[in-house]
């Protein structure tokens, strides 16, 4: 894996963590606010790895390659 590639794994852990800490309710707001904009990075983060695009499927068969359109 490179270093630009997201490990999707990991940071759905991250989140989970995060969600855990703040429905502990034991953070002060500085910190609440602080854990919310890093899981919203995540989030942009997963949502860009996951992107599937406007949900064109392309299909490689050997030389033939082919477009269809995701339903």
């Amino acid at each position: 894996m490179s270093e630009t590639e997201v490990d999707i794994a990991e940071t759905i852990d991250r989140l989970e963590e995060i969600a855990e800490t703040l429905e502990d309710g034991e953070v002060d707001l500085t910190t609440a606010k602080e854990l919310r904009e890093e899981a919203d990075d995540h989030l942009e983060t997963l949502r860009d790895a996951l992107d599937v695009g406007d949900g064109d499927i392309i299909e490689i068969d050997g030389e033939d390659a082919e477009l269809e359109r995701a339903e």
